[in-house]
């Protein structure tokens, strides 16, 4: 007998989610990709072609009519996100919607609001949170192994060789280059490890590519109970990957572990001499198609319900100032 799979429908053919989210569904074991839909039908016909999928369409109403569909993916620009999710919700689809959940507080509450109303699932893409050493570490650090929790930093520099797409550069329709493509996960990585957000600051610059949005965000947090964390992402210079999470016993770096390719972790108790190991190879995207599939056929709670992208927004537009 074969297993219970959650079919998909994908928005958006070119970029991760031509080379990492298609992929991440077909390689699930409770998932199989049977649309996708793209701006032109010759790039959704090259999709089909390229990834095996059944249908490819160019129209969205098309699209959500198809009623094999079971969960739809939104990789769209940001700015479509919040009218796509509600429409795929009051088509009777499941969905996740990539980071960030959309361009601002007032969106991500229409797009819950449509959830409810819906009755279906709706998750955020914030894949980090489906790697196994993460949580791992995540757990170590609720339980108090650390000590009481003193600072958290995510940190990460992608060189963009190029100018990206149009909308990107806009705040209209980005919310914020380097914030919202990078910046919003790291966020996501310090609330989920430290908690409640209770002040953030924001400094946003252009060094790079002087475009009216960002290349170089940097995102200060103070949490509940007094801790503090930062999150810096840059789009315009290479540099570090990394996560530091220090406790009053004992302290951890990760180094190169946000796409689950390896990396190092660094662990340390006081003064003491530090370990270094080697962290394992992994698909945290295929885990959070695998999570998503169980929410949709077991009703297992997804580790990334639509209010953490609300609350991640909040703290988004606390720190742009717009």
């Amino acid at each position: 007998m074969s297993k219970p799979q959650v079919n998909w429908g994908l928005i958006g053919s070119t970029g991760w989610a031509d080379s990492t989210f298609g992929p991440a569904i077909a390689a699930a074991d409770n998932g199989r990709l049977h649309a996708v839909l793209s701006s032109k039908q010759a790039n959704a016909d090259a999709y089909c072609e390229k990834h095996e999928v059944e249908k490819g369409y160019a129209d969205l109403d098309a699209f959500l009519a198809d009623d094999v569909i079971d969960a739809v993916w939104v990789a769209s620009a940001n700015h479509l996100h919040a009218p796509q999710t509600i429409a795929a919700l009051k088509a009777g689809k499941h969905v996740l919607c990539e980071k960030p959940m959309a361009l601002n507080v007032a969106e991500c509450e229409a797009m819950m609001a449509a959830a409810t109303e819906a009755d279906r699932q709706l998750g955020i893409g914030y894949h980090l949170r489906h790697h196994p050493l993460h949580q791992e570490l995540r757990q170590e650090w609720k339980s108090g192994r650390f000590g009481s929790p003193v600072f958290f930093r995510a940190q990460l520099y992608f060189a963009h060789d190029e100018p990206p797409s149009d909308w990107r550069r806009k705040r209209a329709t980005s919310g914020g280059w380097a914030l919202s493509d990078i910046g919003t996960h790291l966020i996501d990585l310090c609330r989920w490890f430290m908690g409640d957000v209770e002040a953030a600051q924001g400094i946003l610059s252009s060094p790079r590519w002087g475009f009216e949005t960002d290349d170089h965000a940097l995102v200060t947090m103070r949490f509940k109970g007094g801790a503090v964390g930062v999150a810096e992402a840059s789009t315009g210079a290479g540099g570090p990957a990394r996560i530091e999470m220090y406790g009053t016993d004992a302290y951890c770096i990760c180094e190169r572990t946000y796409f689950g390719h390896g990396g190092l972790v660094t662990r340390g108790q006081g003064n003491g001499e530090p370990k270094v190991s080697g962290a394992h190879n992994v698909n945290p995207y295929r885990n959070q198609v695998e999570a998503f599939g169980r929410a949709v056929l077991n009703g297992e709670p997804f580790p990334v319900p639509a209010r953490e992208g609300l609350e991640n927004l909040r703290v988004m537009q606390t720190a742009r100032g717009y």
